[in-house]
């Protein structure tokens, strides 16, 4: 297996998922990592090649290696028509973490299918990364995340929270206490996700802000205060 050349990568990941004998695998795992690790040219033809058998795993092989070198593969990924080929890459683009990696998962936040969305922004927010605000604050402030499932508003408001800091207090304070002249009435729905995202501020002012709302009348918002101030103190 150390005589194996790059060109032999495509069969590996490819027949390696396969095998039923563990040993056998994980050497013909550790013979991929190897040639990916020392071969980038070879990675970014397979990720260049979208009908490969292979693209799965070779981006996957990306994310578990920390290829720095992968990331524009990775990001062209982004614009296959597989959405799971697109969430794997955004998965890969998460794991390495760099501002190259984080600038492409900013695009994949206004993906076309749910699940991309959602990973993206899941890890724009845990990665803190401050590119990708101006679409995370569009969707926030916008009317289509009303329309959206409970988890994805969450996961918009979690990473909002945690990307705008203090700048997004007075924002989400409003929402959260429900008053503004032009503003509409907020869902209790919603109140509740403006309180996850003051929890994930981890300040002064956000926890006083949560403070006062610990009686309101809605119990699923009394229930996000609770939960966001619990949060905030860890």
């Amino acid at each position: 297996l150390r005589e194996l050349r790059p060109g032999a990568l495509e069969t590996i990941v490819i027949w390696t998922p396969r095998l039923q004998s563990a040993p056998v695998r994980q050497l013909l795992e550790a013979a991929a990592d190897r040639l990916a690790a020392g071969n980038s040219t070879e990675m970014l033809r397979l990720l260049r090649t979208p009908d490969s058998e292979a693209l799965p795993g070779v981006i996957a092989l990306c994310g578990r290696l920390q290829l720095q070198a992968a990331v524009p593969g990775l990001g062209d990924a982004l614009s296959h028509p597989d959405p799971g080929i697109r969430l794997a890459s955004v998965q890969a683009l998460a794991a390495i973490g760099s501002p190259g990696a984080l600038a492409h998962i900013d695009r994949a936040i206004d993906d076309e299918d749910r699940t991309v969305r959602v990973a993206a922004v899941r890890a724009a927010g845990a990665r803190g990364y401050k590119g990708a605000l101006r679409r995370i604050e569009a969707v926030v402030q916008g009317k289509a995340i009303r329309a959206m499932e409970l988890s994805e508003k969450m996961a918009f408001f979690e990473a909002y929270g945690s990307i705008a800091g203090a700048n997004g207090l007075k924002l989400l304070e409003a929402m959260l206490a429900n008053k503004g002249l032009l503003r509409m009435k907020e869902s209790p729905e919603m109140r509740a996700c403006a309180a996850i995202a003051l929890g994930r501020m981890r300040t002064r002012e956000a926890r006083d802000v949560l403070e006062r709302a610990t009686a309101d009348k809605e119990l699923v918002v009394r229930n996000a205060v609770s939960r966001a101030l619990r949060e905030a103190a860890t």
